[in-house]
Parts: C-alpha cells; structure tokens; sequence
C-alpha cells in the first residue's frame, strides 16, 4: 500500500478560495449525509480536497434534514493520505514561519471540526486509509472497514510522523502494542486485526454494503470523539513500565540513524502523559515541524519522487511490446533469481542452460528457495506450485523461439556472450527483446554480433536478483526507442526500480561506487575497522571491507594475480590473496570469522597492511569519521557529475536511485547526489581538490554558476547532454 498510495500527512497551505472542489456530498433518503473525497488515483489530502472538505462538512452540520454523518472514499481508496508534492509550500517558508503553529494547522482545523461535530459521523473506509487518510476516519467517532482494507501510518518511511492529532488519537483507542509498531516501522493492519486491536469498530459484509452499514451504525449510536476519550490505564502502565524505551530500541536497531522514531515516542508520551489532548498536540505540532525541516525527511521524500522518477524515460513515446514469455539463459544463482521474479508475477518462463547438469542444479536451487519461503511461512505452498509450474526447463536455443523477451544471465565472459547472441539471433522471433545481463560489458559489442541490434538492450539485475530491487536498463547507440519502452515496463512488471542508463563500463551504479576510496585508504594508513565503522555510522548496512570479505576476496585477487598485476608488498588486497585469505569463505580475510561468521578484528592480517604501509612509506592515520566518509563517498559524487556530463544519466536523481537499490546507500541519505545537495556543492568541491582529485567539469560550472541540481539551467544543461549523446537514434 505504501509504495502505491504515496502516503504520509501534510500539512495545507491556506488559500484565500477554493480553486477546485475535491469532495462530493448526498444525502441518503434516511437521512445520513454521506461525504466523498474523490481526487484520483488515491484520494490524497490536496489543498483543494481538504478545502472542499470543509466545506461540505459544514454544509452537512448545517444542514436540518442530515441527522448523521458518513465520510468515505471514492472509487477503491478511502484516502492514501497527503499530496507530498505540496512540501514545498512549507519548507519553501524555513521553519520560523511555523514557530507558533503547525505547518499542518489548516488539516488540524479541519480534523477538530469533524471530532467536535453534533451529528454522528462514521468513517466507511472502503479502502486503505493511510497517513492523513487514517487520521481522518480517526477524527471520525466510529469506523466501518471494507473486509479488504487496510490501515496504517507509513510516515516514518517519509522521515515524518503523523501530524494530523494521529499520535494523539491511536493511543487512546488501540493498545501499544499495535499502536507503536503502526507508528514505528509504517507497516498496515488488515481489517481484521485493526477491530481486533480497536482501530476500526466493524467489518462490513463486503466494500458494496461499507457506506450502508456506516450509516446504520450512525444512526444507532452516539457521538463519540476519540479526542475525549481517556488513554487506558493499560496503555500508561506499559508506557511508565518502559515500554517506549523498549520500542525506541528495537526501531533503532531496525532503522539505525533514522531520527523519526524518537521523535515518535516523544509525541506517544506525551499521550499516555498526564497531558491533555490539546497539549499533546503542541507536542505533536512541534516534533513533527522539526522532522519536516530535517535534512533526513527532505532526502526521504527526494527518494519517494527519484523513484518513481526514474521509471520515466525522457522524450520516450514509443508502446512496450508483449512480454508474456520470457526466456533465460543460464540456471546459475542470477539467471535462477531472474526466472523467480518472472514466474511470481504470471509470466511463462524456459530456463535455459545447455548444461543438463546446470540446469537440474539451477532448478533445485529454484525449489529449495521456494521451500524454505514456504517454511518460513512468507509463501504457501500452493504459491510454490504454481511458480514452480512457470518455469520450463529447456536445453535447447529452440525452446525459446515464442519468447517475448529473452535475457541473457551467465558470466561476465564478452566471447561467450556474443556467442549465445548470435545463437538467440538465429532462433528467436522478430521483434523478441535480447537482453544481457551483463554488469559491465559493452552492449554494443554483444549487439555487433546480430542482425537486430535494435532489439538488443542491457538488463543489468544486481545480485540476489529475486532480492535486489533495482534493475538497470542500458541502451546502446542502436537500441530502439521500442525495446528501451519494453526493457522498461518489463522491470515494473517483475517489481523492480527500473532506471534506463548510458552504455559505458560498470554503466551508472557499479561504476560510481567502483571509484569509493576505501582501497586507497587501506593502502595509505587507515585500518579495515576504522573505514568500516565510518562507513557503517554514515548508514550503509556493511562497510566496504567488510563487503569485500563477503563477497570474496580470492575473485579480485586471482585475476590480479593472472595478468600480473598483482604486487603483494603494495597492495592490501595482493597481500591477502597471497596470505591465502580468502574472506568469510575461509575464514579468514581483512578479518577474521567464526562458525557462525562473526566477524572480529584479526592482528595477522593489520600486521599485512602495517608491513605494506612500510614498505611504501606511509604512516598510520587516526581519521575523523567525516574524514573517512569523504574520502570513501566524495569520489562517489564525483563520479556521478561525470555520468551527468557524459549523457550517461539523464538526472541526478538516477544516480541516487542506482546507488541506494543496487548498493544499499542509506536512504535517510537520499543517494550521492542528494547527499551532496545537503553537504553544499561548493564545500563538496572544495573537499575534492584539497583530496587531491580532479573535479568533475560538471561540478565546477554549477559551483561557478550557484546552481543547485534542480536549478532550471542545470537540468537544462543535464537534458542537452543526454539529447546530446542519444537524440540521434
């Protein structure tokens, strides 16, 4: 629901009319009025809406003949909550214009007025209330629920908190134990659990009768305002007995750097508290003003519109084409995460792998991953059979003659590849899009061996592919506006952060994250932990070396070693390979592992790197944390002005999509570039050249012209270069 709703409360700038209605009102012959907020796809809190609202609320208050209230939603939301695009208006204002308010007053308002109402009003949540929109059947005396609706507060994914009185109101109907983690982590209750838990009063027979049986229950009972009603005395015994330290724990543990949280316990203490309603709410008003102007909640809801954003391809107009069928090429651990993405949305699937033995191997694996889904309970198994039923086994470039899409999923060998191009080439259907899942290699020499390369594109998955959500698509000089349209609505298909990207080495993720800085660090006096530990405090989930050890340290050690560039007494990651130190997979790498693959620091292995910094001179540096990360994620954000400049990104935003799908970049950072935005692009060029690196060309003329990256003539600048390089297809 969160991904599709786009939901988290906000507040309403005050416009001195209303430019459009965005609520409808009828009165039914019983007498109940009945008020829909109707602004598609979602019914978000617009200005217009919440505008609108009022006023018909008021109309039907007013109104002799309304003996009873029922507020619901059009079509199959009951409201995903706010219209996050309007931000702006607020943060635009800097937070001393809120000093005395909350930027979400005009909501409030709106909000009290429906509590205080005379008349009995019922919410029929025919559909997910989320956000603003479950603030808004809370500011309702009872609600009614859709057996399929959902409620929930996804803000904390925003950086935010409810604003809307919500953290006042969900203490004082549900217990903690189902208010705290609706609060804390924004997962959605089912309509069962949220009458079981007290959030919704009733479940209707079905979403046909929802409004019906709201206005029976509004006829038959009471006003009730949840604003009136005292917070248990269960719910201030668990609150006093600790209970909220304990949840502001685990969500840190959860959500490590994220400041929400906190922010979120203070406003439910403040509820269970000997405070009124009213002066939670001044509580509540100032916690949620301060994560509105924070530097985490603008990198958050820079994320929520960069990925959307980045499904988009600019000047694009072309249809996608069928993608019923699709074929893979290679049973490894990627082509097998491929194929499970396809079968669980309803597309038939050949795996293919000349191998017999690879393929028997690579559909066991399929299954086992399946079973242990199953196990775990995350998949039943009928779910099981029916994707297990998906996917064919095949051995011959002939079974995937009928395919819409083929993509090619084995490794990183350019011969190889263009061997099993030219055999898709002979055996597919015109039209049929041949697509590598290369991470690095040229797309058009794989195209070169075709007599189609317009149909051929890069579907660059990240590993596991059935796990990691981003998939790059990489265009060639002769990819055709056709398949690109089809490469691209095949990833939303398969659920997958879909971003179309420049042919060049590592293309946008693989490369700006190949230039971080933590092997030269390593080789030039600062240990593993130290670099490590900067890293993981910045937020990402494993610091570099550490990941290197994850993934291997023998793969960038042997091909070293083969070509002979390998220098032991140099370079840490030459010394490690040559020490037989492998990683976690032996045990032992730039640190050392037990059984259970605990990681502890090794005194062999810094007594490797302290033999290589004598051997070229350097002495042991005792780096600040900030230091580190500059050194590690400046270059980074270097990188990714070049891709700018070079037409191999067509936004900033892109690069920041890539990076925290594909590499885990902590996303209350927002991505390189957002995180460059907050650092200052001046100070970020400043910090280059005193590094030692050159800046980007790119990065010197928005420094030199005070452009930031949403500037009119930087994106300007931006779309000419990738028009540049491309608009001649």
């Amino acid at each position: 629901p969160f991904e599709s709703a786009a939901t988290v409360l906000q507040g309403f700038w005050r416009s001195p009319h209303v430019a459009s209605m965005s609520t409808e009102i009828t009165v039914r012959s019983d007498g109940v009025g009945v008020l829909t907020m109707n602004n598609a796809p979602v019914n978000s809190l617009a200005t217009s809406l919440v505008e609108s609202f009022e006023v018909n609320f008021k109309k039907l208050v007013a109104d002799s003949q309304v003996k009873a209230i029922v507020v619901t939603g059009a079509g199959n939301f009951f409201c995903g909550g706010a219209e996050i695009s309007e931000f702006s208006k607020f943060t635009s204002k800097g937070p001393e214009a809120f000093k005395d308010e909350s930027p979400v007053q005009g909501l409030c308002s709106v909000m009290d007025f429906v509590d205080a109402s005379p008349k009995t009003v019922v919410a029929a949540v025919n559909g997910a209330a989320l956000g603003g929109g479950l603030e808004v059947a809370l500011a309702c005396h009872y609600r009614v629920g859709a057996p399929a609706a959902n409620v929930g507060f996804p803000e904390v994914q925003l950086g935010l908190l409810p604003g809307g009185e919500g953290t006042q109101r969900i203490p004082r109907i549900a217990p903690l134990e189902v208010a705290l983690p609706m609060l804390l982590t924004g997962a959605p209750l089912k309509m069962d659990k949220a009458v079981k838990a007290g959030v919704v009063d009733a479940i209707a027979k079905d979403k046909a009768t929802v409004v019906d049986e709201a206005a029976q229950m509004a006829l038959s009972r009471p006003p009730a305002p949840i604003s009136k009603r005292p917070v248990s005395q269960a719910n201030r015994f668990k609150a006093l007995g600790g209970a909220l330290d304990m949840a502001l724990v685990q969500a840190s543990n959860q959500a490590k750097g994220m400041i929400a949280p906190e922010a979120i316990i203070t406003c439910v203490r403040a509820a269970c508290s000997s405070m009124s309603f009213q002066e939670g709410l001044k509580v509540e008003a100032k916690e949620f003003t301060k994560l509105l102007f924070s530097v985490q909640s603008a990198a958050l809801r820079h994320l929520f519109f960069a990925e959307r954003l980045a499904q988009k391809v600019p000047g694009n107009k072309a249809a996608p084409g069928p993608m019923a069928k699709v074929g893979i090429v290679g049973a490894g651990l990627m082509g097998g995460g491929i194929a499970m993405c396809c079968a669980e949305v309803g597309m038939k699937v050949t795996l293919l792998d000349i191998d017999q033995a690879n393929l028997e191997r690579g559909m066991g694996v399929i299954k086992k991953n399946y079973a242990r889904s199953v196990e775990r309970k995350s998949k039943t198994q009928a779910q099981m059979d029916k994707y297990m039923s998906l996917i064919t086994p095949a051995s011959e470039y002939s079974a995937l003659a009928q395919c819409d899409i083929v993509v090619e999923a084995v490794f990183e060998n350019m011969d190889l590849k263009k061997k099993i191009f030219a055999s898709l080439d002979a055996v597919c259907k015109p039209g049929c899009v041949l697509a590598s899942n290369t991470s690095r290699l040229n797309i058009d020499a794989i195209a070169s061996v075709t007599k189609r390369p317009q149909d051929v594109i890069g579907c660059h998955f990240f590993s596991p592919a059935n796990v990691m959500r981003l998939l790059e698509n990489v265009r060639g000089t002769k990819t055709s506006p056709g398949t690109i349209a089809t490469a691209m609505a095949f990833g939303t298909k398969i659920k997958k952060v879909t971003c179309l990207v420049g042919n060049c080495d590592g293309f946008i993720a693989n490369r700006v994250m190949g230039v971080s800085g933590a092997g030269e660090m390593l080789n030039r006096g600062v240990m593993p932990h130290q670099i490590d530990g900067a890293s993981e405090a910045y937020g990402m989930r494993m610091g570099p070396i550490r990941m290197y050890d994850l993934v291997g340290l023998d793969l960038f050690g042997r091909e070293r070693a083969n070509s002979g560039a390998a220098n032991p007494a140099k370079h840490a990651f030459d010394a490690m390979y040559a020490a037989k130190r492998f990683g976690q997979k032996n045990g032992k790498g730039f640190y050392k592992y037990d059984e259970k693959l605990r990681c502890t620091r090794d005194p062999e292995a810094e007594a490797i790197i302290e033999g290589i910094w004598k051997n070229i001179g350097e002495a042991p540096k005792n780096l600040s944390e900030e230091e580190i990360v500059d050194k590690l994620y400046l270059p980074v954000v270097n990188e990714g002005f070049k891709c700018l400049e070079e037409g191999m990104a067509s936004r900033p935003s892109d690069i920041d999509v890539c990076c925290v799908f594909g590499y885990n970049w902590p996303r209350y950072r927002g991505g390189p570039m957002q995180w460059a935005t907050a650092v200052g692009l001046p100070k970020v060029l400043e910090k280059l050249e005193a590094m030692g690196l050159k800046p980007a060309e790119l990065l010197k003329e928005c420094v030199k012209n005070n452009w930031r990256l949403n500037s009119k003539d930087f994106v300007k600048r931006i779309d000419q270069a990738w028009s540049g390089r491309w608009s001649k297809l």
